[in-house]
């Protein structure tokens, strides 16, 4: 959990820099164009080019995980294929959106009353176990798949003694 929020600061001040250097990118350039260029500006000027390139470079890395995301897609796009796992996340939501709460506990053998608990941690509010899914996730403001999926890693959580918490991007 700490690393996610320094690595979320770290794009946050990466991002506020970036835009930092293209403003002073930007005076510069009209120093350029009124004539008034002293020494130190050319210096800014370059100094704030380079570091542009270098945040973008850092951005990039941080941003790793939507940059492979977007390549696959567009390899998808350009190669008329589908992409398995989109179509893995249709079907568990059109299979289960209309599903009550307490069948969806019963299909995977979760224990009802406690997963209503833990979900009330996690801000999932569950008023009936008659309501779908989709009722769910619209009294919540939320995501059905982010809600099946909060769903399942509570039961996992509670099944295994040590879950691994791992960052998807590691394998990069």
């Amino acid at each position: 959990m700490l690393t996610h929020l320094n690595e979320t600061l770290l794009k946050v001040v990466v991002i506020i820099a970036i835009l930092v250097m293209f403003v002073i990118l930007y005076l510069t350039g009209i120093l350029f164009v009124f004539d008034a260029t002293s020494h130190f500006s050319v210096l800014l000027h370059k100094l704030a080019a380079l570091l542009i390139i270098g945040l973008l470079g850092v951005h990039a890395w941080l941003r790793r995980c939507t940059i492979k995301r977007l390549l696959q897609e567009s390899f998808a796009i350009l190669t008329n294929t589908h992409i398995r796992h989109e179509d893995n996340i249709e079907f568990l939501i059109h299979n289960t959106k209309n599903q009550s709460f307490h069948e969806l506990c019963l299909w995977f053998q979760w224990d009802s009353a406690w997963l209503q608990s833990e979900l009330l941690k996690n801000h999932v509010h569950i008023h009936r176990v008659k309501d779908t899914l989709k009722t769910i996730a619209k009294a919540n403001n939320k995501d059905m798949f982010e809600i099946l999926l909060l769903m399942m890693k509570l039961h996992v959580e509670k099944k295994n003694p040590s879950p691994v918490y791992k960052s998807v991007c590691s394998r990069l």
